[in-house]
């Protein structure tokens, strides 16, 4: 049964590098819903490709095009919106949206409820190599582009400068939703980079000690999934929060044995 999982598990280390970078990220805009916004309209545009019967590759390319368009209007709102707080609500109405059209297509359409499943969990456990290797060579040039652009962006604080890291994402986001889900994608992009904050303030061990909790947490999910026998997504999910509040815990700890000594001196 072992031999079933190195291809998820390829899958997850390729989304693990890719994702927890964009968490890093999105943790130091404060903007850390714009995942979860984006993959809904992704998945929307999956709903709607599968609808009409389209090929594979325009399947795609209609999720992508609704990702460019949710991009487009989170880039003009952030601009509007300059309050973080304020931004975040507008990721989180443009996410409520995405959703109710997606339940809703669902409910009239009579598409059934595989679809639904489909859209939260993924198919991670029957994933293919083939498209593996399409989201690698898709991440690989995301990452390149976020190499050459990444001092632009981050200096340039405009509409131009979001819309293309909202691009970038949507891009990868694009491909992980139809392999993992929603919920999988998202725990990727926020789980492993939340369990690291308390322990260092440093940007690259945060991404580079997310990778190591992202991938460890997949290869025990993964058997943890054959064992209980639940989709994987969820169960990766699960072994994510459980590292989380380990690390939760610790950093409490580590903050009380502070302020005593503190009190001592």
């Amino acid at each position: 049964m072992i031999e079933l999982l190195w291809v998820p598990f390829l899958a997850c280390i390729s989304l693990v590098l890719i994702h927890v970078y964009f968490g890093a990220q999105v943790l130091k805009r404060g903007i850390l819903f714009i995942d979860l916004a984006l993959a809904q309209w992704a998945a929307f545009g999956y709903l709607i490709g599968h609808w009409f019967e389209l090929d594979s590759f325009y399947v795609y390319a209609v999720a992508f095009s609704f990702t460019v368009f949710a991009s487009l209007i989170l880039s003009v709102l952030t601009q509007v919106y300059k309050d973080v707080n304020y931004q975040e609500a507008v990721i989180g109405v443009l996410y409520i949206l995405a959703t109710a059209l997606s339940v809703g297509f669902i409910s009239m359409t009579g598409m059934e409820g595989f679809h639904l499943k489909e859209m939260l969990a993924g198919h991670l456990l029957f994933v293919e190599l083939p498209e593996v290797f399409l989201a690698v060579t898709i991440y690989s040039a995301v990452a390149m582009l976020l190499v050459l652009f990444n001092r632009w962006w981050q200096m340039k604080q405009s509409a131009l400068g979001d819309f293309i890291f909202y691009l970038l994402f949507g891009l990868v986001v694009t491909s992980s939703v139809k392999m993992v889900g929603l919920l999988l994608v998202f725990s990727f992009l926020v789980i492993p980079v939340l369990t690291v904050v308390l322990l260092t303030e440093s940007f690259k061990k945060r991404v580079f000690y997310g990778w190591g909790i992202g991938i460890l947490s997949s290869v025990i999910g993964l058997i943890f999934s054959l064992i209980i026998d639940v989709p994987p997504s969820y169960s990766i999910i699960l072994v994510l929060c459980v590292f989380w509040v380990l690390s939760t815990l610790l950093g409490l700890r580590e903050i009380n044995w502070t302020r005593h000594n503190i009190k001592a001196q």
